[in-house]
Order: C-alpha cells, then structure tokens, then sequence
C-alpha cells in the first residue's frame, strides 16, 4: 500500500509538476507550513529533510543546476546522497554564495512522485 504524503511534501510535489523544485523553495515551503517559526538553520534542515524522505521513497532525485543550464542529477542514495547534499550546502563552488548556492540544488519530481501525488489529490 503506498504511503500517504504530508502537506508539505504534496506541496512540494506540485510545485515540481513542470519545473525543478529549488532547495530554496523547499525551506520556504516547510518554513510556512510549520507550527512555530523557523530559523534559516531550522528551515534548511527541514528542507533537506524532507527532500532525502521524498528520494528515498523514489518520489524525486536530488541535483545540481549548472552555468551551463542544465540539471545533473546525483547518483548516490541513502546515506550517500545525505552526505553529498551535507558536503555540497557546506561548501558551494567557487563564485557561488550561500543563497545561491540553494537555488541551484533541485529537486527534480520522478513521475513515480507525480502519481502519488495525483493518487492524493
């Protein structure tokens, strides 16, 4: 039987229906949708949180967006993607601050997330 997806997590699938899904967008996402107010620490670690959760259930697939415009997803899963989503938010590339730096990594929605989330809409 397959699981039932929070409200965060439908939203988070509906916002990538046509487009990648921004880290950044997902801590403002998870930020809105909590009880007490989150701070930027708080936001991103809920944000990766959630973003691991939707890989793992292989509803989505964590990435890069590049200068060369175009998204590359990572291959690791489990504990591997966790560390290379921790390693890539510690240290950007070079000529890429914080804030963008969470605008480049991406979420992209796997068709398997798309069919779960119409399967609860």
């Amino acid at each position: 039987m397959p699981r039932t997806l929070s409200d965060v997590e439908l939203e988070i699938i509906e916002n990538g229906e046509d487009d990648w899904v921004l880290l950044a967008h997902v801590m403002g996402i998870v930020a809105e949708a909590s009880q007490q107010p989150l701070n930027d620490s708080e936001a991103l670690e809920s944000a990766s949180s959630v973003c691991l959760e939707l890989c793992a259930s292989g509803f989505a697939q964590l990435g890069r967006y590049t200068d060369q415009e175009h998204f590359v997803p990572w291959p690791e899963r489990g504990a591997e993607l966790q560390e290379r989503l921790g390693n890539e938010l510690r240290t950007p590339p070079p000529g890429i601050d914080i804030e963008l730096n969470r605008m480049r990594i991406m979420l992209d929605i796997l068709p398997e997330g798309l069919a779960a989330w119409k399967r609860q809409t």
